[in-house]
């Protein structure tokens, strides 16, 4: 199975696919575990949109990477990782900005912030050996790549929205977003929501055939879990 995962009001959107021309079925769970069980028993590919692997101090390479693929107008839809540190401080936005500061000189953003939960979730799942099936991507990325390195129209907007479902029908993975948004729930799934995680599929789709694109493209960093900080594109 080729799987993406991305956070939504309900708590996490999941998208699978089985075939590579099969259109996905999603899913809307509280918890990753169940997810990341058909990883370690080898029946699956995950990526998800989430920080795997966190520094203590300095930036992550990948995510440098990311923002310079991203380009200047979408680069801010990247979130520089928090360090480990900071994910103590997940219940208090001051004290997390302190520590991440101190880490690393820079505070945390209030969206940074808000996704410490999620990554101390995900943090507490993954362990190195399972890197080769679970792995983290940036749908605002895939999508980039999948228009040939050129500008995507803003996710928020209609033509957005539209021309990311359109990438995902060339890339052999079409999604009828209204239909899913019906049966997960408006108010638990946006718009957004669906299409990055079947943007997770494509992602995990490329790893499995060893096509992926790795950030950063120059050797391995690895924080002090032995994780690798790297993104799939």
């Amino acid at each position: 199975m080729f799987i993406g995962v991305d956070g939504c009001r309900g708590g996490w959107v999941v998208a699978v696919a089985d075939g590579l021309d099969d259109g996905p079925r999603f899913g809307v769970v509280e918890t990753l575990e169940d997810v990341v069980r058909t990883a370690r028993l080898g029946r699956a590919h995950i990526v998800v949109d989430i920080p795997i692997g966190l520094p203590e101090g300095a930036p992550r390479r990948c995510d440098h990477e990311a923002r310079r693929l991203l380009g200047p107008r979408l680069a801010s839809s990247l979130f520089p990782a928090p360090t480990r540190p900071a994910l103590a401080e997940a219940g208090d936005y001051r004290r997390a900005c302190r520590v991440n500061a101190s880490a690393c000189g820079r505070r945390l953003s209030l969206q940074s912030f808000n996704l410490l939960p999620r990554i101390v979730h995900v943090d507490g799942l993954i362990v190195p050996r399972l890197q080769g099936r679970v792995r983290e991507g940036h749908p605002e990325l895939i999508f980039r790549m999948l228009h040939g390195g050129a500008l995507v129209a803003a996710k928020y907007t209609v033509d957005g929205q539209r021309m990311r479902a359109d990438l995902l029908g060339a890339a052999g993975l079409p999604v009828d977003v209204v239909r899913v948004r019906e049966k997960l729930g408006r108010a638990n799934v946006g718009v957004d929501d669906v299409l990055d995680a079947a943007a997770c599929v494509v992602a995990a789709r490329r790893v499995a055939g060893g096509e992926a694109m790795v950030l950063p493209t120059a050797g391995t960093e690895r924080d002090a879990r032995g994780l690798r900080m790297e993104i799939v594109v």
